[in-house]
């Protein structure tokens, strides 16, 4: 990958990824247009150092990598972490929030709800497996599933470019979109990896009656 291709690659993936593209549109209309060109140009770094891996990874990397420049860039400007922080987090769930809102109105369809544990677990096994770098057991559980995930590569990421801070937006970002799927539909954790816990211990169960 030349540099011109990562280039164009970041701007693509900005554009495309619910966070990424909720900070590049508040940066514009916050008057940050002349922190975008570094926002873009560190993104294309990042993908060049991870040029190598695997598609499956890759699909994460396009949010992770990008997350991480915007957040460094804030971090400049401010100069303080705590109000970083605290702007990243005001606007980089805005797009998220908006999405969220799609999924209570389709699980009205009469019976979908029923149905969610089961796709949800197909989306671990094809979307969060091995292959795209993480690693997690199964738990039995009624009317649902629960995994326990030991290894995470938006942990190990942030880690790496050093910002574990912002791990913790990727976490709430699982919570503004499956917590208030349907009324029962009952999505939990009581710790993640981000936010300091050994493991992340994701529940999507069927409320009984």
């Amino acid at each position: 990958m030349d540099d011109k291709t990562a280039l164009k690659l970041a701007k693509k993936y900005i554009k495309r990824k619910p966070m990424p593209s909720s900070l590049e549109k508040e940066f514009k209309k916050q008057g940050l247009c002349d922190l975008l060109p570094s926002v873009y140009q560190r993104t294309a770094e990042l993908l060049q150092d991870n040029k190598n891996a695997s598609v499956a990874v890759m699909q994460h990397l396009k949010q992770i990598l990008p997350s991480i420049a915007f957040y460094e860039a804030l971090l400049a400007k401010e100069g303080n972490q705590e109000r970083a922080l605290a702007l990243y987090e005001d606007w980089c769930f805005i797009k998220i929030k908006k999405m969220a809102k799609i999924i209570p109105v389709t699980m009205k369809i009469p019976g979908l709800y029923k149905k969610a544990p089961n796709i949800m677990r197909k989306m671990l096994d094809s979307m969060f497996g091995e292959k795209a770098g993480f690693q997690y057991c199964e738990k039995e559980i009624r009317n649902g599933f629960a995994v326990d995930m030991t290894v995470c590569p938006y942990v190990v990421t942030c880690n790496k470019y050093g910002c574990p801070e912002i791990v913790q937006f990727f976490c709430k970002s699982d919570d503004i979109t499956y917590g208030n799927m349907h009324p029962k539909l009952i999505w939990g954790r009581t710790k993640t990896l981000g936010m300091g816990g050994e493991c992340c211990d994701f529940n999507l169960y069927i409320k009984e009656d």
